[in-house]
């Protein structure tokens, strides 16, 4: 790199090392003595043998060209061989002739609307995953979706609302925009069979292209939260009936902006309540985790893509800050459904 940069010649060098003696021989054997140096990659085996790579380098300080053995005549480097071949030279390929860029489909005639489920080991696939894995199972389904504008074009791919890394649903709502009219039934079977089984679809259904699309129209989400609790013997029925009771649990929220805000908690939860059980499909180890004493609530809150949002930590705080409250834990998080404006009830 040295050479290559100008830095310094290592002829220049062993010249003026040897000029003491001034004689042709002394300046060779300082040169040899110089390329025998043993080099800290000495050890491994390139297959070269080591006096070709010193001639060669003197050709390199001489600038003289090395023809290329591919096309002239075998320079014994040692690579090729009956051990390791022969150096073949393969033709290219003809240069397909330029058709001009393609540019995806992006009309938007048809949307249809799925809900699907999340459950077992799919609760460990992040959102981006899941989209690109979306993206992917609808490119091998060969459906014709449509496509947004502009440099980096992507599918009309549209979930209501990111689902937490680790949490279950049997709710999401994701839209879909396609470039022509499908039958429901055949752009839903189509579509299953190239997603797991950790991804059922449970409805599917056409929407009008000018109705809100998922995303714009949720409001709210049903949870269910399996909760670790240290202990046992509370009376779990009258602490939520307390939170119930609330006109107004604050907690502090800091905007991305750095503000620190106050917030109502109580405002953005609609129902809360005891369930006996978890359903099935959940990741392995979940259901034992769950001990004696340990609960399982359901929630209704807000879930509004403009923040106004009731995250499952949020119900754990309004049941800490009732009263002095044993150590509680969340074991895991099931997403039963989401809500949208035009199906609340």
């Amino acid at each position: 790199r040295q050479v290559e940069q100008g830095e310094w010649n290592l002829d220049d060098s062993i010249q003026l090392q040897a000029q003491g003696d001034g004689t042709e021989t002394a300046i060779a054997d300082r040169w040899q003595a110089v390329m025998d140096t043993p080099l800290p990659w000495d050890h491994l085996d390139t297959g070269i043998d080591k006096a070709w790579l010193q001639d060669d380098l003197r050709r390199a300080l001489a600038a003289a060209v090395v023809p290329d053995c591919s096309f002239e005549g075998c320079s014994h480097c040692g690579v090729c061989g009956t051990d390791f071949g022969h150096n073949i030279v393969v033709p290219p390929p003809p240069i397909p002739n330029f058709e001009g860029h393609t540019k995806p489909k992006s009309e938007r005639v048809q949307r249809l609307r799925i809900t699907l489920g999340k459950l077992g080991d799919m609760a460990l696939i992040g959102h981006l995953d899941l989209a690109r894995m979306l993206d992917r199972a609808v490119r091998r389904a060969a459906l014709p979706i449509s496509f947004t504008g502009g440099f980096h074009p992507g599918p009309r791919i549209a979930p209501a609302n990111a689902l937490s890394l680790g949490a279950t649903s049997t709710g999401e709502i994701i839209d879909f925009e396609l470039t022509e009219t499908m039958d429901v039934a055949e752009f839903r079977e189509r579509l299953q069979t190239q997603l797991a089984d950790t991804l059922p679809i449970y409805d599917a259904e056409a929407v009008p292209l000018r109705a809100p699309s998922a995303t714009k129209a949720l409001e709210q989400a049903d949870y269910l939260l399996a909760i670790g609790v240290s202990g046992s013997g509370y009376d779990w029925q009258t602490w939520i009936d307390q939170v119930l009771d609330q006109t107004e649990i604050l907690d502090t929220h800091t905007t991305k902006s750095g503000k620190v805000k106050q917030i109502n908690l109580r405002e953005r939860l609609q129902q809360l309540e005891l369930v006996a059980h978890l359903p099935e499909h959940l990741p392995e180890g979940v259901c034992q985790k769950l001990q004696a004493g340990d609960i399982i609530l359901r929630y209704v809150g807000s879930c509004r893509n403009d923040g106004n949002m009731l995250r499952p930590e949020h119900v754990m705080r309004m049941l800490e800050q009732l009263q002095e409250t044993p150590t509680l834990s969340l074991i895991h998080i099931h997403r039963q459904q989401l809500i949208l404006a035009s199906l609340n009830h």
